[in-house]
């Protein structure tokens, strides 16, 4: 699959050499020109189609593109206006793509923290149990932080234990990145969960405002937005909610509304009974974006200071339970 951000870019520039008069086949040929890679044999594949006698639409059927950008450019193929249609496809793609890329920056501090922990846990079982040999050694009542030591020392150094914490350390950083088939489970933790539905809920309501503007029914605009979602377990949900309301149901009946925020949800359903207003759901997610924002925003600001306080205490754990021995034996010598 094209990066989406390549796909807009060809969009972009197609839509505008169409604006100046530019024929279809002359468009995709002066585009293919400044194109490398992946783009360029794409844009060879419609250049061929398109000389041939097929639509841009039947051009980009069985092509490596996402579902939704086929069906936009067919609706605005159709309604006749499709220099436009690219250009606001365009716009939809780069979104889509720059929400991507924030998903990923938010989860990437996160997943440093994780392999951080699985560094340190690694470092300590090398260095414990050399740390406190000696001191467990030594014939006096020791003090509890370094008992406590002497013991973490020699759990942590047994090859079980470092094989479990590695195993649980990979399963968290899949579970943070959605690999291994853990995107449904990604999408029910308390708070990164709810951060990572509203993300998809803006690329949904975007979509569904240029599909429904361009009149395709409520049920297959939904069905087009799953190939939309970067979410798997998101994209079954909007499928199990185009099933519904193609079955008769309205999306504030529909079961599988639920899908969405509760204030987002609530907002399609009023949007739905004033039968969808071009724009209303694009203002929709403009509104849900800020508050996206301002709860990453939130939440890195939170997991700095809390990573720091966990090393300070180990470090200071540690050099707690080196440091009183020593001390003791000091004054008993003294």
């Amino acid at each position: 699959m094209i990066r989406l951000g390549m796909l807009a870019r060809m969009m972009r520039d197609l839509g505008a050499l169409l604006n100046l008069g530019h024929p279809l086949l002359e468009a995709l040929g002066r585009v293919r020109l400044r194109a490398r890679g992946p783009e360029a044999r794409l844009l060879q594949v419609l250049e061929e189609r398109v000389r041939d006698g097929d639509s841009l639409t039947r051009a980009l059927q069985g092509c490596p593109v996402p579902l939704v950008l086929t069906r936009a450019v067919q609706a605005g193929d159709e309604a006749g206006d499709l220099p436009r249609a690219l250009q606001q496809t365009a716009d939809l793609l780069e979104s889509a793509e720059w929400r991507q890329l924030g998903v990923r920056s938010a989860l990437a501090y996160p997943r440093f923290v994780v392999a951080a922990g699985l560094a340190i846990g690694l470092i300590l079982a090398l260095v414990l149990p050399t740390l406190f040999g000696g001191l467990a050694r030594l014939d006096q009542d020791l003090p509890l932080a370094t008992r406590l030591g002497i013991s973490l020392g020699q759990w942590i150094s047994n090859p079980l234990v470092l094989a479990l914490m590695v195993a649980a350390m990979l399963g968290m950083d899949a579970l943070l990145a959605g690999r291994w088939g853990l995107d449904a489970w990604r999408m029910r933790l308390p708070i990164l969960g709810v951060w990572l539905r509203r993300q998809e809920t803006v690329t949904c309501l975007e979509w569904l405002d240029h599909l429904l503007t361009r009149g395709l029914p409520l049920d297959e605009a939904l069905r087009i937005c799953a190939g939309a979602s970067s979410s798997p377990a998101f994209a079954r949900g909007l499928e199990r909610l185009s099933e519904e309301v193609a079955q008769g149901s309205t999306l504030a009946a529909a079961s599988s509304l639920l899908l969405f925020p509760g204030t987002a949800a609530w907002l399609v359903t009023q949007a739905e009974s004033r039968e969808f207003p071009p724009g209303v759901l694009t203002r929709m997610a403009r509104t849900l974006q800020r508050e996206v924002d301002l709860t990453a925003n939130r939440g890195l600001a939170l997991v700095e200071p809390l990573a720091l306080l966990v090393v300070g205490a180990l470090l200071g754990f540690l050099v707690l339970a080196w440091f009183l021995p020593l001390y003791q034996l000091i004054g008993t010598m003294a």
